[in-house]
């Protein structure tokens, strides 16, 4: 398979995404294979399992919290080889408008598991695949963290948290009817995300001031760094 791929076409988990390629503030690019973005994987095939291991994927961040948050061991339990770090966030709430979504952005950034997650990044041997449920909210919360971090343009960032909407949009209607929440809070809108930079930077700076306030150490940074950025 090839290794500069943007969404990575496993059997039957959507919305699995390379990080690399996008150009970053200081001329150099995020480096691809390093870390994935995803929807919660399911039924993974040992084809699934092979284009994975070809990926050099060793660690998986399970951001969701509830009572499903077994259904991903099942999936896992042919590659043995990778360690899986479950990190829930947030309380499962749906906000009722979209006025409320980058806000509720600003509490999944601020969660107390957030510094966790960023030292797995850090110290992981191999690429790392971090996943919610639907790879939109909590995974593009800190996916924005780390292209923010890495000097990815906002609208790189904005642009990359949008994919979502077309890699995961069957789900996503169906969410559309299931609360009497407003549809555009479960549309991956660039105002969302564009909102959510713009309420960190107020409150912190940046990605980097925000990491260090939250525990995150230089030396993991740094090596989050080098394992994303290419010059």
């Amino acid at each position: 398979m090839d290794n500069y791929l943007r969404r990575i076409p496993l059997s039957d988990t959507p919305n699995l995404r390379n990080l690399g390629g996008y150009a970053t503030i200081n001329g150099g690019a995020t480096r691809w294979n390093a870390f994935f973005r995803s929807a919660c994987p399911v039924s993974l095939t040992q084809r699934d399992g092979e284009i994975l291991r070809g990926l050099g994927v060793t660690d998986v961040i399970d951001l969701r919290g509830g009572g499903n948050a077994d259904e991903v061991m099942r999936g896992y339990e042919a590659l043995t080889e990778l360690s899986v770090h479950r990190m829930p966030i947030g309380d499962e709430s749906v906000p009722k408008t979209a006025s409320e979504v980058p806000y509720g952005y600003l509490r999944i950034a601020e969660h107390s598991n957030i510094p966790q997650v960023f030292r797995v990044l850090a110290n992981a041997h191999g690429a790392v695949i971090f996943h919610c449920f639907a790879g939109k909210d909590r995974t593009g919360v800190v996916a924005a963290l780390l292209l923010m971090l890495a000097g990815v343009s906002d609208e790189d960032v904005i642009a990359d948290y949008t994919l979502t909407y077309a890699y995961f949009l069957k789900r996503l209607r169906q969410d559309f009817n299931r609360t009497d929440a407003e549809a555009d809070v479960f549309r991956p809108l660039p105002d969302h995300m564009e909102c959510f930079i713009r309420l960190l930077r107020e409150k912190y700076g940046d990605a980097r001031s925000f990491l260090l306030q939250k525990g995150v150490t230089e030396t993991q940074i740094e090596s989050i760094l080098n394992k994303l950025v290419e010059q």
